[in-house]
């Protein structure tokens, strides 16, 4: 399996149905270009890769997370996760 399908299965596991304080409280404040329904956090591997950790809201909880892998500042796959869907997980290619 894919390692950040793992990694998206983990924050799944995590932090779907949390709210922003739970969020505040692990993460710290989200990017600055985030807003009320939408959070980014940024994670930073080896200089050159980047991921941003998207999180969806509804009446201020967690009720989707999305992942998006850049190197060199370019988006090159996002990985979803779908609820209830089959495959759960799934990984566009740019």
């Amino acid at each position: 399996m894919d390692r950040q399908i793992q990694k998206l299965q983990k924050l799944v596991k995590l932090h779907i149905n949390q709210s922003k304080a739970d969020l505040v409280n692990t993460y710290g404040r989200p990017c600055k270009y985030s807003d009320n329904e939408i959070w980014f956090y940024h994670e930073y591997r080896w200089g050159i890769f980047r991921d941003e950790i998207t999180f969806i809201f509804q009446k201020n909880v967690v009720v989707d997370i999305m992942i998006s892998q850049y190197i060199f500042w370019k988006e090159y796959k996002n990985i979803f996760y779908y609820e209830g869907k089959n495959p759960e997980y799934k990984i566009i290619k740019f």
